[in-house]
């Protein structure tokens, strides 16, 4: 029988870790979650914590409230937004929104339409096929988190390409960044970055802190970002107020970047374009 590394536990907690950002809005039980781990589940919740630092309940609960800080800018309808995301009541889920965002979610929504920002270029609107990737999920300030993530995929890229002579790391490589929480209401340590490059060698096997995945595609308004990484900020304010004042109506999938520089590294800051995908219906 083989036996279990701490490296298997983390790829286990990872698989649950995204079927919960796919599905948070379903009802989760610690049943089905252990099942998807491949763990009993009277031992699950205690490798969950081990590993990502947090209580799955507290976990499941966080992922849900921050995914309806997006819809509260165009939605009015509060007991909808709570039902949509797995809450049985307005009540519980006004209660668990003030509770970790310090407002009721009306004086959220209120607050955030309230603010006028400035007028920007309209995007470009495109429809995004899907693109398989292989990609590696840290966490933390995006500043640290997002060099952690590419720290190791780009060495296990390039040795896919060179030792294995995988169809990798070529002209047609794309590469994305998600974050997928936003760091003006998520404390910097709980922040998630999955670095990503496109990959359809699908000999390529995921491995350690590397998975697979396909980003979803579909319809999606396309920004572009010219400058350092360290401006992005601005231009996601920026796009936040186009929501608001467009009315435009949100897919529930978390806003992605793709980084049009062959090697930042090698590029001057201002020189950098970095195109912002924020999914439509």
């Amino acid at each position: 029988m083989k036996e279990i590394t701490k490296e298997d536990y983390v790829h286990s907690v990872y698989k649950v870790i995204f079927y919960i950002e796919a599905n948070y809005a379903q009802e989760l039980t610690l049943e089905e979650l252990a099942k998807v781990a491949g763990f009993s589940k009277y031992h699950f919740h205690r490798i969950f914590r081990a590993v990502s630092g947090e209580n799955i309940g507290d976990y499941i609960r966080r992922i849900r409230l921050q995914g309806t800080t997006w819809k509260l800018k165009i939605e009015p309808k509060i007991t909808q937004i709570a039902l949509d995301s797995g809450y049985e009541t307005n009540a519980s889920f006004t209660k668990a929104f003030k509770k970790h965002f310090g407002m009721s979610p009306r004086a959220f929504a209120d607050q955030l339409k309230a603010k006028k920002g400035v007028v920007m270029v309209a995007p470009k609107v495109v429809n995004v096929e899907p693109i398989a990737v292989l990609y590696v999920r840290k966490t933390g300030s995006y500043a640290t988190s997002a060099c952690e993530a590419w720290n190791v995929l780009m060495p296990f890229a390039y040795e896919q390409k060179m030792k294995f002579h995988k169809k990798i790391m070529d002209k047609e490589t794309m590469h994305f960044g998600i974050g997928h929480d936003n760091p003006n209401l998520i404390e910097p340590d709980l922040l998630r970055y999955d670095a990503c490059i496109s990959c359809n060698d699908v000999s390529v096997e995921s491995k350690g802190e590397v998975f697979r995945k396909v980003m979803e595609g579909g319809k999606c308004a396309v920004f572009l970002h010219k400058g350092a990484y360290e401006n992005l900020k601005a231009t996601y304010d920026e796009i936040g107020q186009w929501i608001v004042q467009s009315g435009v109506k949100l897919r529930d999938k978390p806003i992605f970047e793709k980084y049009l520089n062959r090697d930042p590294r090698r590029t001057k800051p201002e020189n950098l374009r970095t195109e912002i995908y924020v999914p439509i219906a």
